[in-house]
Formats: structure tokens, C-alpha cells, sequence
């Protein structure tokens, strides 16, 4: 495999995310929060922890971190979206990660009131947060969003009950959205009319689940659940690998050999098995999947640091593809897991 400049290309990567703040974004720049906070660079962590101060200063009376307001998304499955908590919460767990760094009150309430925002959504029969107003939906995504923060502030709070809630919501979301055969999760279901409003095993959103178990289980230690979402994992990483490319990319749909190479499921594969394998859960020979993921993601970073080939929001089939900051955050991210390999 060919050389890597890895403090080179973090240096360019971290530098495409602090030119590039967008204000109003509620969720996008959440990983790449957590990237930054991977890596020693002080400028890039006062940036971070700039963007933190200003959700939370945007915090909204109904105790939303930065803004609450309806998302105009490109053409895909849906076209409007109404947030819930749900969707700001990514946000929350970038303030907890603050709030650990130096105890901040702020930051600690601002975490409560976004957790007290989302235990108070819709949700489904079976218990699950709605994702947006417009319907009882689970998108495959949130859980990523969501869950996690829970686990965080509970663990920090001593509050088992916000832990308990984060594992209800894998379960309800993992119940609807993974395949049984497969182990492969579609990308959203809608519970009325009972139908998947977007049904493909988007590659992403594959990604999405496997940050989040190897995120949550960082925060529940030795739970009496945490074997199951291990099992879990162990089988959704199989799965996933079996539609590695040769050349190390993961296709757009997973199964569809028509579909584009997508970059930010492939980091997000990338860095989530990677993690997986060091906390000791995860076959050890995924690391080579795990580094050929980010290796040929690598050689496609820009001169000015942007990470190609990232599918915007919403997913799925026919979304155009540009660079998005969770695309950035998840470079960051798995260049962290895979550094000592890379050296």
C-alpha cells in the first residue's frame, strides 16, 4: 500500500472544517466536533469548543441546542423536515465532551435540558423517538444521534434511567430497521401505513449503526446489555464487509454494484471497526477491511482538504453527492483509530 502523510492530511482536513462553519447547521458538524477532539491542535479545539458556546447560547425555549427550525433537504426520500430533539441531540454529546474537559454548569445544564427536549418527543407504539414532526418515522440515523448522548450524560450523571432509554431505542430502532437476514439495516420505516419509506441498505446509514454501538458500549462499560449489542455488532460488521469493494470503497446502496462510491460510510466503517477491534469485540482481521477503507478515502482528499464523494442529506438512492462535515469529522475520526497501524 502506498505511503500516507497522516499529519499532513488531518492538518488539511482540520483546516477545510474550521473554514467552513455553518451556523445553522444542528447536527452535521457534531462529528466533526468529536474529530477535532481526537487530535492535539489547539486552535482547532478553541474553534470547537467556539461552535459548542454558540448552540448553547442558541439553546431554544424548547431546550433544542442551536436551532430548531424546519430543514429544507435535498431531493430524496423526503424533501421537509421538521426536527424533533432527536436531531439536535448530536450536538449534545459534543457538549458533554466539553463539560468532561473542564466542568462547565453551562454545558451540563444545556446537556439536561436537551436530554429533558427529547424524552418528551412523540414516539412510536413501540417506544421510539420520532425523527420529525411530519410522522411516526424511525430513520436509521438517529440512533447515532441520539443514543449515545444519552449514555454519555447518564454515565456522567449517575442517571441509569438515561442509559436504560438509550438501549431502548437501539432495541425499538434495531427491531424495525435491521434486516433479520441480511444483518444489514434499511435506511428508514414509517409505522402508519407499517412501510419503509426508504428501504435500501444505505451505506451510511450502516455506518450510522456502527458508530453508535461502538460510541454506546464506550459509555455502558460492563452492562448486562452490552454483550447483545456486541453480538450485534459482530454480525452487522460482517455483513457490511462482504460489500467491501476491491478497492476498499463501499458502494452508495451496499448491494448495488450500479451504485457510487460513498465516502463517508467508508470512514465511518473505516474508524467504527477500527474502535470495535480495539476495545476487544470485534475479529482482529477487520482491521485490514478497516484500513483499506481509509486508505483509498485518503488518496481522494482535495489540495484544500475536502473529503469527496460524501452523500448529502437526506441519503439514499438519487442524492447528490458534494463534501459535508460529518464527512470531515469521520476522516478525522478513523485517521485517529488507525494512526498507530498507519505509522
Amino acid at each position: 500500500m502506498s505511503a500516507i502523510d497522516l499529519d499532513m492530511l488531518v492538518k488539511k482536513v482540520t483546516d477545510y472544517i474550521l473554514a467552513h462553519p455553518y451556523e445553522r447547521d444542528v447536527w452535521e458538524k457534531a462529528p466533526a466536533i468529536t474529530g477535532i477532539l481526537r487530535w492535539n491542535d489547539d486552535k482547532a479545539i478553541a474553534v470547537a469548543k467556539a461552535w459548542v458556546d454558540r448552540a448553547v447560547d442558541m439553546q431554544s425555549s424548547r431546550g433544542y441546542l442551536s436551532y430548531d427550525e424546519r430543514i429544507e433537504l435535498a431531493k430524496g426520500h423526503v424533501e421537509v423536515f421538521s426536527p424533533t430533539a432527536a436531531l439536535s441531540s448530536a450536538l449534545g454529546y459534543c457538549v458533554l465532551a466539553f463539560h468532561e474537559r473542564a466542568a462547565e454548569p453551562r454545558l451540563l445544564e444545556a446537556a439536561h435540558l436537551q436530554a429533558k427536549a427529547m424524552l418528551a418527543a412523540p414516539r412510536t407504539r413501540g417506544g421510539g423517538f420520532w425523527v420529525r414532526d411530519e410522522g411516526p418515522e424511525l430513520w436509521i440515523d438517529f440512533i447515532y444521534l441520539m443514543c449515545p448522548f444519552l449514555a454519555r450524560l447518564g454515565r456522567l450523571t449517575g442517571d441509569d434511567k438515561l442509559i436504560d432509554e438509550a438501549l431502548l431505542q437501539v432495541e425499538v430502532y434495531v427491531h424495525h430497521l435491521v434486516d433479520k437476514d441480511e444483518n444489514l439495516a434499511r435506511h428508514a420505516w414509517r409505522e402508519t401505513p407499517n412501510s419503509f419509506l426508504q428501504s435500501t441498505f444505505w451505506c451510511r446509514g450502516n455506518g450510522w449503526l456502527t458508530c453508535c454501538l461502538v460510541d454506546l458500549l464506550a459509555e455502558i462499560g460492563d452492562h448486562p446489555k452490552a454483550e447483545s449489542l456486541r453480538e450485534l455488532g459482530r454480525r452487522v460488521f460482517a455483513a457490511i464487509a462482504a460489500h467491501q469493494d476491491r478497492s476498499g470503497f463501499f458502494r452508495n446502496i451496499l448491494d448495488d454494484t450500479h451504485s457510487k462510491f460513498e465516502a463517508s460510510g467508508t470512514l465511518m466503517f473505516a474508524y467504527s471497526a477500527a474502535r470495535a477491534v480495539r476495545m476487544g469485540w470485534l475479529d482482529a482481521k477487520l482491521l485490514d477491511n478497516a484500513e483499506r477503507a481509509f486508505r483509498i478515502v485518503a488518496g481522494s482528499v482535495e489540495p484544500d482538504g475536502a473529503v469527496p464523494g460524501v452523500q448529502v442529506p437526506p441519503g439514499g438512492p438519487g442524492v447528490p453527492f458534494a463534501t459535508a462535515l460529518y464527512g470531515q469529522g469521520f476522516f478525522l475520526q478513523a485517521a485517529a483509530e488507525l494512526k498507530e497501524r498507519l505509522a
